[in-house]
C-alpha cells in the first residue's frame, strides 16, 4: 500500500510529440507539436493554471480553448521562411506585452514536462486507442500524416515519455528563442 501512495502524478497526462510539415496554399510549414491532457490534482493545477492565463489575455479568454475540450492543450511551434510562430490550439500567439502571460506559462509547463519522471507522466491506453489519432495534432489525424506509416506503432512512439520529454525541451528553447528576439537579447 505505501508502494501505492508514495508515486506522485500530475496534473498533466497524455503527453505527445510529433514534428511534421503543415501545408498551406502558399509555402508548406515546419512544425513540432507538444500535445496533453490538462488537469488539476493534489500536486498540481494545471488546467486551472492554463484557464487562469487565458483570463490574463484580453478579448482571447475563449479564442484559445481547444473546441473538443477545454482540458486540451496543443502546443505548435511553426516555422516558415526563418519565421517562428507559436501557436496555441491552432491559434497564433501574437508576440507582445499583452500575450506574454501565454509564453510564461508555456515555458513553465515545458520546463515541468522535461523534468518528470516515467511514473508521473501517464499514459491512459483508453486516449491512445480511442483519441489520441485526433488530438496529438490540432486539425489533423496522426494516421493520415506522412510523418506515420502505421498509426498504432507511431502513437506509441509519439506518446513516448523520452519522446515527450525531449519535445518539451524543444519547444522551452523555442519559446526561449522568441522571447530573446523579442526582448532583444542575442
Amino acid at each position: 500500500m505505501d508502494r501505492i501512495n508514495n508515486i506522485s502524478f500530475t496534473g498533466i497526462r497524455n503527453i505527445g510529440y510529433i514534428k511534421y510539415k503543415r501545408l498551406s496554399p502558399v509555402v508548406a510549414m515546419k512544425s513540432r507539436s507538444l500535445s496533453m491532457v490538462l488537469s488539476d490534482d493534489y500536486n498540481g493545477k494545471d488546467l486551472t493554471e492554463f484557464l487562469d492565463v487565458l483570463k490574463k489575455i484580453p478579448r482571447t479568454q475563449y479564442g484559445y480553448q481547444h473546441p473538443e475540450s477545454k482540458d486540451i492543450l496543443n502546443i505548435e511551434c511553426a516555422t516558415f521562411n526563418d519565421y517562428d510562430t507559436l501557436l496555441i490550439n491552432g491559434k497564433p500567439i501574437k508576440v507582445d506585452d499583452e500575450h506574454l502571460p501565454m509564453f510564461s506559462y508555456i515555458a513553465k509547463l515545458t520546463r515541468k514536462i522535461a523534468g518528470l519522471t516515467d511514473e508521473q507522466m501517464v499514459v491512459n491506453e483508453t486516449y491512445k486507442e480511442c483519441a489520441a489519432d485526433e488530438l496529438l495534432v490540432f486539425g489533423k489525424k496522426v494516421s493520415e500524416m506522412q510523418e506515420s506509416q502505421n498509426s498504432e506503432q507511431s502513437l506509441d512512439y509519439f506518446l513516448n515519455r523520452n519522446v515527450a520529454r525531449m519535445g518539451a525541451k524543444r519547444v522551452n528553447s523555442f519559446i526561449q528563442n522568441i522571447m530573446n528576439q523579442y526582448f532583444g537579447i542575442k
